[in-house]
């Protein structure tokens, strides 16, 4: 078995969209302690402050939609299990990822219900690019996407769409979680693997961080 993670490092020059705070972590003077079993009187504690949707991290249908799921309220099961990479490596900048693009991968889609797209772009992260160029989804290729029953789309760009976000419309409009800024495809060596991304529990609000993790089984598991 093989554990590959997919979610970029949280760090105080993680990037950021433009208007987006940093992320800040910050250390916590905690005083000094005799603890006989410690050689250093001190504890290491710190605090984060990290936009919701910095770095790795899943939005629920909240995010567009008043009286939506919030992310604890999203059923952990959707995030978890079978899941189908969909390997676009020709797709570079401003490309658009079309219905035509996906659909021989739409048997596999339709029996894993999750979905994670793979182009590349991960690679551009931490550049000038990364923000403004990157790929997007078609709204023709969100519905093939709910015509499979999706319940999960991921992407290893930091949008699945730009304005006026009409795949974010429609994918959230029906449920269906999305996860942006997934990276280290180059890793994975099979065409479907077992997705682990479970959110933190943050009560009320439209998306979370998310640690994102594959599984690659062999025939001795």
């Amino acid at each position: 078995m093989r554990i590959i993670n997919l979610s970029h490092p949280i760090e105080p020059d993680t990037p950021v969209l433009p208007h987006y705070p940093s992320v800040e972590i910050m250390p916590l003077d905690t005083g000094e302690h005799e603890i006989p079993s410690l050689s250093e009187p001190h504890i290491n504690s710190a605090h984060l402050s990290i936009g919701l949707h910095s770095g790795t991290h899943i939005e629920a249908p909240f995010h567009f939609f008043d009286g939506k799921l919030t992310i604890d309220q999203v059923p952990l099961e959707r995030c978890l299990g079978m899941t189908t990479i969909v390997h676009l490596p020709h797709h570079g900048a401003f490309s658009e990822i079309s219905a035509e693009d996906i659909a021989p991968f739409a048997d596999s889609i339709w029996r894993t219900k999750r979905v994670l797209f793979y182009t590349g772009w991960y690679k551009h992260w931490k550049t000038s690019l990364y923000f403004t160029d990157h790929p997007v989804l078609t709204e023709a290729c969100a519905a093939l996407l709910l015509r499979c029953g999706v319940v999960l789309v991921g992407v290893d760009f930091p949008s699945v769409d730009r304005y006026p976000f009409p795949v974010h419309i429609a994918l959230l409009g029906h449920d269906a979680l999305i996860i942006e800024n997934l990276t280290n495809y180059d890793f994975l060596s099979s065409e479907q693997i077992e997705l682990i991304a479970i959110p933190l529990e943050i009560v009320g609000q439209e998306g979370s961080p998310v640690r994102a993790l594959a599984i690659e089984k062999d025939e001795t598991d």
